[in-house]
């Protein structure tokens, strides 16, 4: 496999699994293994990664669950050739199909497939929140340019099954909006676990599930800490990355 001028070939650390990436432009952060690791895919699982970037969720996925299939839904082309070049060089490409489109018109793309697992990995800051990054990548990445929390929490209700989960990780300050909107669009929240940078420091994201026209008992789950004292990983977090 060759790689196009400014991209690089990067270790996932986990099953072997290898990610194209751009120099400069858009790159995977820990929030992907961390909503891969929480997701809970089953065996024989249709899985739609929303937004799937560079495909590192699917791929993740993919190493966990070798009987699931998985389509990912990406609407920046570069990304999205990437995430299929990427399917090749790990040798998921035979259960892994990437499109380019927006997710705001996924039936334009899926017609009437409905799926298990839905992984979403939204843009965090609404406008006119942060700081817009003049690259076109990562503006599109991160901020809801293209498509907000309702857009992707409305597309899982569109193309879940009864019964499928939305397994999502975002900003915590922003709970009680997905909360809101999941209930709006008919999906009760079933787990949310916060993820604090330190032990002493508040939540800055959560990871959350949500199941389509059930009623669902909440579960809190242990906070997720990422960093001890000294700065170094946590025990819990070198195993996610090591975990086989």
């Amino acid at each position: 496999m060759s790689l196009k001028p400014g991209e690089t070939l990067d270790d996932l650390t986990r099953d072997g699994m290898k990610v194209i990436q751009s120099k400069k432009g858009y790159r995977f952060s820990m929030d992907s293994v961390l909503l891969a690791h929480f997701a809970d895919v089953n065996p024989e699982d249709e899985v739609l990664d929303l937004g799937c970037g560079c495909g590192v969720i699917s791929f993740l996925l993919a190493g966990r669950e070798p009987s699931c299939r998985i389509t990912g839904l990406e609407i920046q082309p570069e990304l999205a050739d990437r995430a299929r070049r990427g399917a090749e060089c790990n040798g998921v490409a035979h259960r892994m199909d990437v499109i380019n489109g927006d997710l705001r018109q996924a039936e334009l793309f899926l017609g009437n497939r409905r799926f298990n697992l839905i992984v979403a990995n939204p843009p965090f800051w609404r406008p006119g929140e942060g700081r817009p990054n003049p690259d076109r990548e990562k503006l599109i990445a991160r901020h809801e340019v293209e498509s907000t929390l309702e857009d992707y929490i409305d597309a899982a209700r569109r193309l879940l099954v009864s019964g499928g989960r939305l397994a999502m990780v975002h900003r915590a300050d922003r709970l009680l909006e997905i909360a809101n909107t999941c209930a709006e669009k008919s999906l009760a929240l079933r787990r949310i676990r916060f993820i604090h940078p330190y032990i002493n420091r508040d939540a800055n994201l959560l990871l959350v599930e949500a199941v389509k026209g059930t009623k669902a008992r909440v579960r809190v789950l242990p906070p997720l800490i990422v960093y001890n004292a000294d700065g170094s990983y946590t025990e819990e977090i070198l195993s996610i990355y090591s975990e086989d």
